[in-house]
C-alpha cells in the first residue's frame, strides 16, 4: 500500500504545514513497524531455539499444524460454493 495515499485522509489541507503532518505520520508508522518486526524476530528466535532443544515439542507442533490444515481442507471441501 502506498503510505502517501493512506496518509492523505489524515492531513488537513488547511493546515499551514501539511508536509509536517506527513512527516509525523510517516515517522509514527515506521516506529510502530520497527517495534512490531523486532518483536516478531525475537519471538521467532526464541521459539526456534525452544524447538531445537525439545524434539518432542517440535514434533507435536508439526502434528498440530498438520491437523489444523487437514481440518481446513475438510471444512473447505464441505462448504457450498
Amino acid at each position: 500500500m502506498d503510505s502517501g495515499a493512506f496518509f492523505v485522509q489524515f492531513v488537513d489541507p488547511a493546515y499551514q504545514y501539511p508536509a509536517l503532518s506527513f512527516l509525523v505520520l510517516g515517522s509514527l508508522a515506521q516506529a510502530a513497524s520497527v517495534l512490531y518486526l523486532t518483536l516478531l524476530i525475537f519471538t521467532g528466535t526464541h521459539l526456534a531455539a525452544a524447538f531445537r532443544r525439545r524434539k518432542r515439542l517440535s514434533a507435536t507442533a508439526t502434528s498440530a499444524a498438520g491437523a489444523l490444515f487437514l481440518g481446513f481442507a475438510v471444512k473447505l471441501s464441505l462448504s457450498s460454493a
